[in-house]
């Protein structure tokens, strides 16, 4: 079994996210976040963009009207899983601002907290020990 390499816990969290290229503009698009942590994130897209790549980021959350900007650099690239689904690059974010990460990280965990809530059976129809 493959050793995960992740060092910070990941969550599913779902933001539009629009990117251009910051050493090429023709590299621009929009895309929806995924599987987002502290240092980086998955967006998925209909553009395959190289690794290495040097991007400027719009972050929308939903329900909050200022978007959060940073850059970040293209790890990886492969097609997305399923037939027409696009492309998934990792995202490693770079210079972004202090209170910006906690945003995007506090909407993510909030987000996780109440699909996880809504997994759980009903507290009372679960038999006692």
């Amino acid at each position: 079994m493959e050793r995960d390499k992740r060092r910070f816990k990941r969550f599913d969290a779902y933001m539009s996210v629009k990117f251009t290229g910051t050493e090429s503009t023709s590299v621009k698009g929009i895309g929806l976040s995924r599987d987002l942590c502290r240092e980086g994130l998955k967006i998925n897209s209909d553009k395959s963009l190289q690794e290495g790549a040097q991007l400027d980021l719009e972050i929308t959350i939903p329900d909050d009207p200022k978007p959060i900007y940073s850059s970040g650099v293209v790890m990886w690239s492969r097609p997305s899983e399923g037939k027409d689904q696009g492309f998934d690059q990792g995202v490693r974010l770079m210079n972004m601002d202090p209170v910006d990460k906690f945003r995007v990280l506090d909407y993510a965990y909030n987000h996780w907290l109440e699909t996880k809530v809504n997994d759980y059976a009903d507290p009372e129809s679960v038999q006692e020990w």
